[in-house]
């Protein structure tokens, strides 16, 4: 009977374990409308995302990995790795981990940095696009399951979409144009280049694991 119940226990512990569910917040930060600092930013094409996590005591400890994969006319063309902690022997999440993603693009080029303030790190590169996209046309949009609160829930051990760095739909026919129209909690690629045509874009990836 204790044998089975050793069992029970272990098991119970393993399903528990695999139905963690992490809730992750993103917030814009390019300042409030009006200031210095919102007006720089428009002026240099710059969009800032906070991320932060809610029951964070449940990552603590944790590995991560952050990818940004870029696309060309639906296919994957790279991938870069920004950080991973286990590979690379870093420091695992401690608590109040949280990052930000920086975006910028220019003619030919399309920036991104991403800082860790805990961890006292951040990585930059900029990547080639396109050069018929003008000045400040890829904006970076947050894939959020509300865009109202920011919030995304995620399982341990699987990769979620952080945010897709695109430019807005441009042809009425394939929906309401703008940014919102191709802005989704999760990009299907296959399905969301069939729709759009959008020739050249990047989305960013994380795991924590």
């Amino acid at each position: 009977m204790k044998y089975k119940f050793l069992i029970f226990c272990i098991f119970s512990f393993f399903v528990n374990a695999q139905e963690v569910k992490i809730e992750m917040i993103s917030k814009l930060d390019n300042g409030d409308f009006g200031s210095k600092e919102f007006f720089l930013n428009s002026f240099e094409g710059i969009n800032i995302v906070d991320y932060t996590f809610n029951n964070s005591e449940n990552i603590v400890g944790k590995d991560f990995k952050i990818i940004i994969r870029k696309y060309s006319k639906g296919k994957l063309e790279f991938e870069k790795i920004v950080v991973d902690t286990k590979a690379d022997e870093m420091p695992k999440i401690e608590k109040d981990f949280n990052f930000s993603v920086f975006s910028k693009q220019t003619r030919g080029q399309q920036k991104i940095m991403i800082t860790f303030p805990t961890m006292r790190f951040f990585y930059r590169k900029a990547f080639e696009l396109n050069k018929k996209f003008e000045d400040g046309i890829y904006d970076y949009r947050e894939l959020v399951d509300d865009s109202n609160t920011g919030k995304k829930t995620f399982e341990l051990g699987k990769e979620i979409q952080l945010g897709l760095i695109t430019p807005p739909n441009d042809n009425p026919k394939n929906g309401q144009l703008g940014y919102c129209e191709v802005t989704k909690s999760e990009i299907i690629i296959d399905e969301w280049y069939k729709k759009y045509q959008i020739s050249e874009f990047f989305i960013i990836y994380l795991k924590i694991e």
